[in-house]
């Protein structure tokens, strides 16, 4: 399941393309991004036939949701964005796939999680095909920049952090309560960050970005984080997760070389074999571990 969400992932990228052709800058876009999927989420939650049970949660998840709102959500946001601002699309890309190593040693502090050879092989395996399939090989848009370096790196952690604050009690609660406290709160972070009432913040000022906008706040963003957080609830070891997630990066591939007919050359087609390998890799480890 958290495959699936990740292939979902992957489509951030289109969204995001034809609302920037449209006029959405990046800091609102994150906003109503979250609000959209938040706001959609309700009706659904309703229709589902058990009341307003779904909207019940205990204080433990709740906590886990408002953590996962405002860092994972809000302050990863204003982090990436930041970071793509000040360094560049490639740099920021390049530093958030740091992510499974901040997941891998939160994980051991918090969760007592082992780390093992096959779980740091796959980590380095990983991230190095994260890069090359977002690259392409091609390095030559890295900027050194202080604050995009240090804004990239605290995206990757921030980053990070979604499957360890949502283990608090988030992965407890059914995957609907999950996903919509969390894109609520995250929607009141970004709020206060973005304050998307002052003049020179980009608007919704065309229909077709209402259209864009109902179709990024329900694949990439509601329907990715309930299945993100039923498949979460499924799998004992956080450390796997952002490895399990990163086919993002494939999918992302995939539809840029579909939809916008970027090239598919080999650096990238060996990143994407990299990224199935650690993959490979964790499950293996798994089935070992289970027997």
């Amino acid at each position: 399941m958290v495959l699936a969400a990740g292939t979902l992932w992957g489509t951030i990228g289109l969204f995001a393309t034809i609302l920037n052709k449209l006029g959405m800058e990046p800091f609102p876009l994150a906003f109503y991004r979250l609000l959209f999927a938040s706001l959609l989420l309700i009706p659904v939650m309703i229709v589902q036939g058990r009341g307003m049970s779904l909207f019940r949660i205990s204080k433990k998840g709740l906590l886990s949701c408002f953590l996962v709102g405002l860092v994972s959500q809000g302050i990863y946001n204003l982090c990436y964005m930041t970071a793509i601002e000040q360094g560049g699309m490639a740099t920021a890309s390049v530093l958030l796939y740091t992510a499974p190593v901040f997941v891998a040693i939160m994980s051991r502090i918090f969760f007592k999680e082992p780390l093992g050879r096959n779980v740091i092989l796959a980590i380095i395996i990983n991230i190095c095909g994260c890069i090359l399939t977002v690259t392409g090989g091609n390095f030559s848009g890295i900027s050194l920049s202080v604050l995009g370096v240090v804004m990239g790196i605290l995206s990757g952690f921030t980053y990070g952090t979604l499957p360890v604050l949502s283990r608090l009690g988030a992965d407890n609660e059914d995957p609907y309560t999950s996903a919509f406290y969390g894109l609520a709160f995250g929607t009141a972070a970004l709020f206060f960050m973005v304050r998307p009432w002052r003049p020179e913040v980009t608007g919704i000022t065309d229909p077709r970005m209402v259209l864009a906008l109902i179709g990024f706040g329900i694949i990439p963003s509601a329907l990715a984080y309930i299945i993100y957080f039923g498949g979460l609830s499924k799998i004992k070891e956080t450390s796997i997760v952002p490895i399990l997630a990163s086919v993002e990066t494939v999918a992302a591939s995939f539809i840029g070389y579909i939809a916008f007919h970027e090239t598919l050359g080999p650096a990238k087609i060996l990143g994407i074999a990299m990224v199935f390998g650690s993959i490979v890799i964790m499950n293996l480890k798994k089935a070992q571990t289970d027997h």
